[in-house]
């Protein structure tokens, strides 16, 4: 015999991604960690950032069973073999990926075991809700499902040699935040100019975060001067000087044997130079001495054989520049003092957000139950529909035609992938009346039960799908030979709502149902009991029934008659019938004697 088995399955199944055609990107690979031969898993997918490329991969390993799903959804029996899972659709990737796996459809006897590699530049940051749509199939039965997994992407940053920014891209409004790169971590010497485009500046080394509210593309320049190393005497160039040593005859007046003091503003010598012997002038000598504020005292003497003289002294101080003199000396100094400055550019995005998507008819429509109602939104194209909160797959165009109830709204994203989402759209379906089943009596058609009609109701009669006008009562009365197909209408005045009942009927030559035929046994002595009953019913007849014909039958709310012919035994004017062979219900127990008629309503529990 063959078993048909509906499974819940992959809820909680896992993976993949399947959409129409693959997307390029290729060469995935499948590394999983130890697991069991049959079980559920799926890796978790890496953060990403917006504005950075993103080429990652996830493993997953497929049920060969349907017991690893039993142990999460107790509601599909465990112990069944898996025939075949197909990997269907997955909506809802960040703007910008493209996904392509190894294989979308698995047999589990031969493998389970596959990866999927995501690519490309994710343009907005978010927690992506992934909407992963498969088919398994169990025995002879296909079930789709969908489950989601989570994508993080990260708000964008940028760091150069001045600066980084987080979360330097958005759409509508972004708040970003800024770290200096070249930090003074407390050391005096460091100043900084911001200007962030949008009108703002700051001198702060750390600036608070900025907000940019209007779209547009914004430069942020940024300057850092670190004066720090203070000043050097790197140099000293000694151009002309009238000292000359006295030589062996007869050569007098050689070159001088040149050597400098240097003293610091307390008067202290801080640097001396061994003497240069016949140094050609003009010469240099280095120095690389480092200078405070204050006056220095530097002196250029010449050493002879009997002892040194002095060939002059001039003072200078760490911003001294040009020539100095004293007598015939001239000297000319090198002091560097280097400042260096960090200029760097960035650039801050923020895209423009469209406007919300608008939904039609809102916020509230109703219809009648089985009733379909056209949802239409003004954007053509990038648009996806949600009930409630459960993603519609496959609805991306402008229309939805639905008869669910439930919470409709619809999201547009943008070509810079920014996303907005309309207004929630109520949709209510309305109860329809009870079908107005009736009866045929003779050629009278009566409503079973009117008090199951609306409080405010409107009734229409038809025969073969045509009103008969004026035609609005709980009776009709059938005049027209040969068989026809009755229907009545009844229309919820409150709600606007309709229900129909049909019953086909044949015209009884032998009565006539517009003329009025003897006292009806309603106005006589007729008991019932016990009434609800659960098997056995009495009936009592008055007296004088006796001796003539009559017949008993149970007509239930759908206009079936059931005759009590061959289960009743008369016992003098007593009746007992058995309705055990009947359905508990409600039904109408039609008694006629002699062509009088009585009717009541009857309960079997």
């Amino acid at each position: 015999m063959r078993h048909c088995v509906t499974l819940t399955l992959l809820c909680v199944i896992l993976f993949p991604y399947f959409l129409s055609s693959q997307n390029g990107c290729p060469g995935c690979s499948t590394n999983l960690p130890p697991l069991p031969a049959d079980t559920i898993y799926l890796s978790e997918a890496p953060d990403g950032e917006a504005g950075v490329f993103y080429e990652e991969d996830i493993s997953f390993r497929l049920p060969k069973t349907t017991t690893p799903v039993n142990a999460t959804d107790p509601g599909t029996p465990a112990g069944l073999n898996i025939n075949k899972i197909t990997i269907i659709s997955l909506v809802g990737l960040p703007p910008g990926l493209s996904w392509e796996a190894n294989q979308m459809e698995f047999n589990p006897d031969n493998e389970t075991d596959g990866c999927v590699r995501f690519c490309g530049t994710p343009l907005q940051p978010g927690l992506y809700d992934v909407q992963v749509f498969v088919t398994a199939e169990v025995l002879v039965v296909n079930q789709s499902t969908s489950f989601s997994f989570p994508i993080y992407i990260a708000p964008s940053s940028s760091v150069n040699a001045g600066f980084a920014m987080t979360n330097n891209s958005g759409c509508g409004s972004v708040t970003v935040e800024f770290e200096n790169n070249v930090p003074s971590a407390g050391q005096d010497g460091f100043s900084y100019l911001w200007d962030f485009g949008n009108g703002f500046q700051s001198l702060s080394e750390n600036p608070p975060p900025v907000t940019y509210d209007e779209p547009g593309v914004y430069e942020v320049n940024y300057e850092a001067t670190v004066d720090t190393a203070g000043y050097t005497l790197t140099t000293v160039h000694v151009l002309a000087t009238g000292c000359g040593d006295t030589s062996i005859p007869p050569i007098f007046n050689g070159a001088p044997d040149l050597y400098l003091k240097i003293k610091n503003p307390d008067g202290d010598i801080i640097f001396q130079t061994s003497p240069v012997n016949n140094a050609p002038v003009p010469f240099a000598f280095t120095v690389n001495l480092p200078l405070e504020e204050g006056n220095y005292e530097l002196e250029v003497r010449d050493d002879d054989t009997f002892g040194s003289e002095t060939c002059g002294t001039v003072n200078f101080n760490r911003t001294t520049t040009g020539t100095l003199a004293s007598g015939s000396l001239e000297v000319a100094l090198d002091i560097i003092h280097p400042v260096t400055t960090i200029q760097t550019t960035d650039t801050v995005r923020v895209y423009e957000l469209p406007e919300q998507p608008l939904v039609e008819p809102a916020p509230d429509v109703q219809a009648c139950s089985g009733e379909s109602v056209l949802l239409t939104a003004n954007y053509d194209d990038n648009l996806q529909w949600y009930r409630d909160t459960t993603l519609l797959f496959g609805e991306n165009f402008p229309e939805l035609m639905t008869n669910e109830p439930g919470n409709y709204w619809v999201s547009y994203t943008s070509p810079d992938g920014c996303k907005v989402e309309s207004d929630e759209v109520s949709f209510t379906l309305l109860p329809l009346p009870a079908p107005p089943a009736f009866f045929n009596d003779k050629n009278l058609l009566r409503v079973n039960e009117p008090s199951l009609l609306p409080t405010n109701h409107e009734l229409q009669w038809l025969v073969n799908g045509v009103a008969v006008p004026g035609a609005n009562g709980l009776e009709f009365c059938i005049t027209e030979p040969g068989t026809q197909l009755y229907t009545l209408l009844v229309t919820d005045l409150d709600s606007g709502c309709k229900r129909e009942y049909s019953l086909g009927a044949t015209y009884d030559p032998d009565f006539d149902c517009l003329t009025p035929v003897g006292e009806a046994l309603s106005d006589l002595d007729v008991i019932v009991y016990p009434n609800p009953a659960d098997q056995f019913i009495s009936v009592v007849l008055p007296s004088e029934s006796l001796g003539q014909d009559y017949s008993i039958r149970l007509v239930d709310l759908l206009g079936q008659v059931h005759d009590f012919q061959g289960q009743t035994s008369l016992i003098q004017t007593k009746l007992s019938l058995d309705c055990s062979a009947f359905p508990a219900g409600v039904y109408f127990l039609v008694i006629e004697i002699n062509g009088r008629k009585f009717t009541q309503k009857l309960i079997l529990e």
